[in-house]
């Protein structure tokens, strides 16, 4: 049985008794409404008046001191606001005047009213410390009218607190009628408490019991007994719910997460570089003062979409890839460096995001960080331009040498004996790799400042792989090693710089043919992966040491031990390109079994919707 059918079953009875009650209370509460409603007419809005006087009064007083402090302007603005409502209050006091005396008190503020706002003004009108007139004339005044706007509310309350009186001595007049009523209702209370305290009172007294229990701190109070499927035994089942909830809290300790949430805001705020903070659905929740002078004031920023905020795309599709993916989001890449005026200044950004997640891995939230790089883009521009004057002013000498070295070998070889040829012949190969070293680094620094820019054009990944890979299959099974392209025909359309990305492969298989013996096999494959089309280069060769994979990329890094040939940018001018592309170029590797070189290319429908 529902608890809603126990309580109208037992209660029936009452409903008469109620009734007659209800109707004899009503008489009496008739009269008790003209009082109280002689009370309110007569008193009740003196009383609020004289609030009104004493909270305006003191809004005034702290306009003076506002004024001490220097904010004039605020002072002046609160004083015409407050005058206008101590006066408001004053009439409204002066046009309710019921009681003996109570015309001499409004006729007291009045004066006073008119003799502090002459004082105030004086006091507005002093230049130079100001202090001393303050505490000997203003504040005097001050306490006179508030002390005479005191006299007026206790006046009418003593005058309400009288009233009332009368109005009791109205309520005895019937109490004893009532009290006969009411008795007979509550010895029917009693008939009915006892038929149903054990289906109702027991169960709740034991609610209540754990409920003081966990309330006074004890989260370890025994669970409730649930022996119904009323609305009681649901209160106790949700009731042990909450009290595991409880102790799960406490376990947790909240007051650390706060204190760590506290300091996570002052850390935030004290960074120099700007940070924004969003929640799940991509609304600022935080920015710190540095976020404030690229995109405007704290307040104006909150609760609004990121994209509205920075107003920056690559910004917001920062903040979306994180949210997507839920994982951490930077590029180290020319393309995204994120310039900005700053103080009239030109500053170079970076672009960090980094998802935020509760203790169960969920999303909350992202927090970008945006790395200043201005120094750093400065230099990377000085040493490009000085890589590329330094490679320019050096070739048309080396041509010369390389030159002069070639007829001395093609020219007149029976006026050198062996020794001569010999070192010649070395000479010529230290020019050669000189040469190829130049026009790397020339090829470096026009990718690193931009001056070459991809030409992106929609081609099958199969026909880019075999393209690239052909003209190096008669150099690599020469060596005896087998090369393998598995490209599926089917793979969509990707948009790339077809030069570029055939440069990348064939470097990496040139790479891998260098570190694969005889007998080995080089493996190149595409596939799809999202909106992406991930392509892998791999070997059986000696593989790359652990201390080396993290500065493989970087220029000049050679591994020790490695077959040479290269100057040592060929994995650096690749990265450049992917990265130039959108993609990452990764390598994964353990000595003595082989090396992975993977990059990324995006499809070319994700560049068009993009």
């Amino acid at each position: 049985m529902r608890l809603q059918t126990k309580l109208v079953l037992g209660y029936a009875g009452f409903v008469l008794a109620l009734g007659v009650l209800g109707a004899w209370s009503a008489r009496t509460l008739s009269q008790m409404s003209a009082v109280s409603g002689h009370i309110i007419a007569e008193n009740y809005d003196s009383v609020v008046a004289a609030q009104d006087m004493k909270e305006s009064l003191e809004r005034q007083d702290s306009a003076a001191l506002f004024d001490l402090l220097g904010q004039s302007d605020r002072a002046r603005r609160q004083v015409a606001e407050h005058r206008g409502r101590f006066d408001a209050a004053l009439a409204a006091a002066a046009a309710n005047i019921t009681e003996p005396g109570e015309r001499e008190v409004v006729e007291a503020i009045r004066q006073g009213r008119d003799e502090y706002y002459k004082r105030f003004d004086l006091f507005s009108q002093i230049s130079g410390d100001r202090t001393t007139v303050y505490f000997q004339s203003l504040e005097p005044q001050f306490n006179d009218v508030r002390a005479a706007s005191d006299r007026l509310l206790r006046l009418n309350q003593e005058a309400m607190r009288l009233k009332a009186d009368a109005a009791a001595h109205i309520a005895r007049r019937w109490f004893f009628v009532t009290l006969a009523l009411a008795v007979v209702l509550m010895a029917a209370g009693v008939l009915i408490e006892l038929s149903l305290s054990r289906s109702i009172v027991g169960p709740v007294g034991q609610l209540t019991a754990a409920t003081v229990r966990l309330a006074s701190g004890d989260l370890d109070t025994p669970a409730v007994p649930v022996r119904s499927a009323d609305e009681i035994g649901t209160l106790a089942l949700s009731f042990n719910r909450m009290a595991d909830r409880l102790r799960e809290l406490r376990r947790s300790d909240m007051g650390k997460l706060l204190v760590a949430q506290q300091t996570t805001e002052a850390v935030i705020d004290s960074l120099f570089d700007p940070v924004i903070v969003v929640d799940a659905d991509g609304r600022v929740t935080r920015v710190n003062p540095a976020a404030e002078r690229l995109f405007g004031a704290r307040a104006d920023a909150i609760g609004k979409p990121i994209d509205a905020v920075t107003r920056d795309s690559r910004i917001a599709q920062s903040v979306d890839d994180v949210l997507r993916s839920q994982a951490p989001a930077a590029s180290e890449d020319a393309a995204a460096t994120l310039p900005w005026a700053v103080d009239g200044a030109r500053r170079a950004f970076r672009i960090r995001s980094t998802p935020m997640k509760d203790v169960d891995d969920r999303l909350v939230g992202v927090v970008t960080l945006l790395e200043d790089i201005t120094h750093l883009s400065e230099v990377s521009r000085l040493k490009s331009e000085f890589i590329a004057a330094a490679s320019h002013e050096l070739r048309t000498p080396l041509t010369s040498v390389q030159m002069g070295i070639h007829l001395l070998l093609e020219g007149a070889p029976e006026s050198l004996d062996e020794r001569q040829r010999d070192i010649l012949q070395v000479c010529r190969e230290d020019t050669t790799r000189l040469d190829r070293l130049m026009r790397e680094l020339l090829d470096l620094s026009k990718i690193e400042s931009g001056a070459v820019t991809p030409q992106i054009a929609p081609i099958r990944p199969a026909t880019l792989l075999n393209e690239a890979v052909n003209p190096l299959r008669l150099q690599v099974e020469a060596k005896g090693v087998r090369l393998e392209v598995d490209a599926p025909p089917d793979l969509p359309h990707v948009a790339v710089d077809r030069g570029q990305i055939e440069r990348v492969i064939g470097n990496l298989v040139t790479n891998a043919m260098r570190a694969t013996p005889g007998g080995g096999t080089i493996a190149v494959a595409a596939e799809a992966r999202g909106d992406q089309v991930a392509v892998s280069v791999t070997d059986t060769g000696a593989g790359i040491p652990r201390e080396y994979l993290s500065t493989i990329f970087e220029p000049f890094i050679q591994v020790p031990h490695a077959v040479g040939g290269g100057a040592g940018l060929g994995l650096t001018i690749s990265r450049r390109i992917i990265e130039g592309h959108g993609g990452r170029l990764s390598v994964q590797s353990e000595p003595g079994r082989g090396s992975t070189f993977s990059f990324t290319i995006p499809l070319a429908s994700t560049r068009q919707d993009s």
